[in-house]
């Protein structure tokens, strides 16, 4: 699954790269999605087409069932989107599309003060490896939002705004050493795993706020 999504992501980038050679419209721009880079190509007066890859990472803690998690989030997508322009004296449009994404968030769980680790309702002693999560997202997720720009309207440079939201259901999965069924039984480990998808599996909109700067040729 790993090399498959890897495997959409570069496809996408170089869809976007292609895209790029016959478009009149280039641009960088930045925002929850991460920074990147995209190509915006007409179709007629009133719709058009762009596409684009971003992403940025981060390293961030967080907390879930009174454990403290040390982890790293990587972004890494790619979107493909049709733009609808309801008004012909204006760049405001509405824009449809998907994200292919290769996101996941990896964390490995720090002992408390006490050294332990809780699993389930148990403390256990932190003597071996950590235990760990990782949350990735679908490989596609559709997008529905408005913005401004990717219009054609003159040449020169412009701006690109993107306001909108992608859906998908987060997976959390949970690898726990097996030294730590010395100290508690595997139904405390499997209700540690739940708790952790229940927590991240409600967060299924990803808000996109997108900012940028364009050059039309």
């Amino acid at each position: 699954m790993k090399r498959v999504k890897n495997a959409a992501v570069v496809a996408m980038a170089a869809t976007v790269m292609a895209g790029a050679a016959q478009a009149q419209e280039v641009y960088v721009h930045g925002g929850t999605l991460g920074a990147g880079v995209g190509a915006a190509l007409p179709l007629n007066s009133w719709a058009g087409v762009h596409a684009e890859i971003e992403g940025f990472g981060l390293s961030h803690s967080v907390h879930a069932n009174d454990n403290q998690y040390d982890g790293h989030l990587k972004l890494l997508q790619g979107g493909l989107y049709l733009d609808l322009f309801p008004f012909s004296s204006s760049g405001f449009r509405v824009t449809a599309g998907a994200l292919v994404n290769d996101d996941e968030l990896s964390a490995h769980a720090v002992p408390n003060a006490q050294g332990n680790y809780k699993i389930g309702d148990d403390f256990v002693p932190a003597v071996g490896a950590a235990p760990s999560a990782t949350v990735t997202l679908p490989r596609v997720m559709p997008y529905l939002g408005i913005g401004y720009g990717h219009k054609p309207v003159s040449k020169g440079f412009g701006m690109t705004f993107d306001l909108g939201v992608a859906y998908g259901r987060p997976r959390a999965s949970y690898n726990v050493p097996a030294i730590y069924s010395m100290f508690t039984p595997q139904s405390n480990i499997d209700e540690q795993e739940r708790k952790i998808s229940d927590k991240v599996e409600r967060y299924k909109l990803y808000p996109v706020l997108q900012i940028g700067l364009s050059y039309r040729f």
